[in-house]
C-alpha cells in the first residue's frame, strides 16, 4: 500500500529528528520502503537500509520543498533514496565477498594435500594479509556471542563456497536468512580485520 503524503508532517519533521511525529512518519513509509526492497534487493538487510535511508532523509529533509506538480510525489524521492542505500550496500557486499574469496583461495594451498608441501614462501605484503585474515577468522569463529547456526552459514558460504541455496535447505532456514546473516558476519570479518591492521 502507497501512504498518502501529508504536507503537514513533513514540515514538521524537516530539520527535528527528535520530533515525536518521526516514529508516525517511519511506521507510515516502512511497509512500502520493506516492500520496495523485499522485491528488489532480497538479499540485503532491510533494517539496515530503513535505518540508512531514513538518516540520510532527516539530513535532506530542510532543502526539500514538496512540490508534486514540480518535482514529483515524495514517496519517489523517499524511494531514490532508498535505492541509492541498497546499491551502495550492494557494491559494499560484492567488496566483501571479493576480498574473502581472495583469502579463501590463498589458505587453500595450506589445506592437507594441497600447496607447496611446506615450503617457506618469502614474506610479503600478501602473507602479511593473509596472516590478518587468519587470525580475523579464528577471532570470528570463537565469538561466543555469534550463533553457531551463523558460523556454518559464513563457513559453508564463504569459506567452502557452497551455494547459498543449498546452505539453507541444509540447515532449513530460507535463502533471505542465509544471506543477511553472511552479510552480517562478513561486516564483523572486515572489523575484526581492520582492527588487526591498526594494532600489526
Amino acid at each position: 500500500m502507497i501512504p498518502s503524503t501529508s504536507t503537514t508532517l513533513l514540515r514538521q519533521i524537516s530539520g527535528d529528528v527528535r520530533h515525536a511525529r518521526w516514529a508516525e512518519f517511519i511506521a507510515r513509509y516502512s511497509p512500502m520502503c520493506r516492500q520496495y526492497l523485499r522485491r528488489h534487493f532480497p538479499s540485503l538487510d532491510a533494517d539496515d537500509i530503513l535505518q540508512e535511508t531514513f538518516a540520510a532523509l532527516a539530513k535532506a529533509l530542510p532543502n526539500y520543498h514538496y512540490d508534486p506538480q514540480e518535482k514529483g510525489h515524495f514517496r519517489n524521492y523517499l524511494v531514490g533514496i532508498l535505492r541509492n542505500k541498497a546499491l551502495m550496500a550492494l557494491r559494499k557486499q560484492k567488496h566483501d565477498e571479493e576480498m574473502l574469496a581472495e583469502y579463501a583461495d590463498s589458505m587453500e594451498s595450506r589445506l592437507p594435500g594441497g600447496g607447496t608441501g611446506g615450503t617457506r614462501s618469502r614474506a610479503s605484503a600478501a602473507d602479511w594479509q593473509n596472516a590478518v585474515f587468519e587470525i580475523a577468522l579464528q577471532q570470528l569463529l570463537a565469538d561466543p556471542s555469534i550463533h553457531d547456526r551463523t558460523k556454518q552459514i559464513f563457513i559453508r558460504t564463504v569459506i567452502r563456497e557452497e551455494k547459498p541455496e543449498a546452505v539453507a535447505a541444509a540447515l532449513g532456514v530460507s535463502r533471505n536468512v542465509v544471506d543477511q546473516q553472511k552479510r552480517r558476519t562478513l561486516a564483523k570479518f572486515k572489523a575484526l580485520v581492520a582492527a588487526l591492521k591498526g594494532v600489526v
